[in-house]
């Protein structure tokens, strides 16, 4: 009975779902608002609701956090990753906001509850799979003072390049933390016992509501620690490091 009550609901969504969608040429905007771009926005298109971007425009920011801003390459968060890191270190056991940020990020990582395979995660809730993907770190045995530092120098690279979006953020926080266990791979032994690791692992999509979702849970224990120190980590990375590396186009 239940399943049959939610097929209903789910036909009903759908159904109004493609009504406003087919309201689109006359409640939208003919082209994307993002310079440069000059394809229709989806809901001018009738293939979707956003009144004031394209597909791809919109999809970018489901994967990106921004319309116009792409991920931060790993090269290009190393020296804010070192300083944070060195920073964070030095002061994690007399510094009341970091100690407390460390705390509360290991309790998160324990309240996560139980790791699910990557492969398993389709149709699961965003907040499902947002903890999810914390209780993998804990799993992975990720370090809270590790997962702190990444927050921090996220931010601190964003506070430099003049970033100053919350979501984009957020979600290039998440994204720079799910890096550090994100996939699920294999193990299978043959018939001596011995046991062999498959190269090929299974990656969930790193899009949507769920890296906004896990990337508020990384932040939020952190932002004492943001708000008190980012000029600290700033300035320690200018005083110590050797700068942005160079990245290739």
């Amino acid at each position: 009975m239940e399943k049959k009550m939610a097929h209903s609901r789910r036909s009903q969504n759908t159904r109004r779902l493609k009504e406003r969608i087919g309201l689109g040429a006359l409640t939208a905007v003919t082209t994307c608002v993002n310079l440069g771009c000059t394809r229709p926005t989806m809901k001018a298109a009738m293939e979707g609701l956003a009144p004031h971007h394209c597909r791809r425009c919109t999809e970018r920011r489901q994967r990106h956090g921004s319309y116009f801003l792409g991920t931060y390459r790993a090269a290009e968060l190393k020296p804010y990753l070192t300083a944070a890191t060195s920073y964070v270190r030095l002061r994690a056991a007399n510094d009341k906001f970091i100690s407390a940020a460390i705390a509360a990020t290991q309790a998160a990582l324990e309240r996560a509850g139980p790791v699910e395979l990557a492969t398993r995660l389709k149709g699961l809730a965003a907040s499902k799979r947002a903890k999810i993907g914390l209780a993998r770190l804990r799993v992975a045995k990720v370090k809270p003072e590790r997962i702190v530092s990444i927050v921090v120098a996220v931010h601190a690279l964003a506070e430099e390049r003049g970033h100053r979006a919350k979501e984009f953020r957020t979600v290039q926080t998440c994204k720079a933390v799910h890096r550090l266990a994100s996939g699920t791979g294999w193990v299978t032994y043959d018939a001596q016992g011995r046991e062999h690791r498959s190269k090929i692992r299974a990656y969930p999509r790193s899009s949507g509501r769920v890296l906004r979702l896990m990337g508020r849970l990384l932040v939020e224990p952190s932002e004492w620690v943001i708000e008190k120190h980012l000029k600290g980590v700033l300035a320690h990375k200018q005083r110590y490091g050797r700068g942005t590396r160079k990245v290739p186009s």
